[in-house]
């Protein structure tokens, strides 16, 4: 004959009072670290998100620096470039020159070196930052953050008060 094993009986340690507090107490300290922890992960997105709204403001200002750039050396080259700035600039017409007056009833379009410059840039969109979970963006309107810290504290005073009368007895 085989010698019997003794066998472990689950379901008076599943139901127990201590095995309830124990339960009570882990799920609550995570209800009360989401409540404190997602305004942190929130901040976060939104620093996320302003770090890639300035670099994509850099990549613009870095695109418009080169094409600048690009635009100087060739202007320090050609002197036929070099003249039309400076008449430009001085407001002086050679005698050579016509001047076009446009029709003051034409619809006007901005041709400042500002805007010709913002048409040649190529478009750069920040980088998408991951919102955050349904649940969790729920634990930070106000009534019910005040609502689950305060049901998360109860849930752990009776947990302590569970486990301390199961001490006890």
């Amino acid at each position: 004959m085989r010698p019997r094993t003794p066998t472990f009986i689950w379901i008076p340690f599943v139901f127990s009072v201590g095995t309830i507090s124990w339960a009570l107490l882990a799920a609550r300290l995570l209800h009360l670290a989401a409540d404190i922890l997602t305004p942190a992960v929130q901040d976060l997105q939104q620093a996320q998100a302003d770090r890639n709204n300035y670099q994509a403001t850099l990549d613009l200002l870095d695109q418009k620096i080169a094409m600048q750039n690009e635009f100087m050396a060739a202007a320090t080259k050609d002197p036929i470039l070099m003249e039309r700035l400076a008449s430009r600039q001085l407001n002086l017409n050679r005698p050579d020159q016509q001047t076009l007056i446009l029709d003051p009833a034409a619809p006007y379009k901005d041709r400042s070196v500002e805007t010709l410059l913002a048409e040649s840039l190529t478009p750069t969109t920040p980088a998408p930052v991951a919102t955050l979970p349904a649940p969790l963006q729920a634990t930070l309107k106000p009534p019910i953050r005040k609502t689950m810290i305060l049901a998360a504290c109860a849930a752990l005073a009776l947990s302590f008060f569970l486990g301390v009368k199961y001490e006890r007895d």
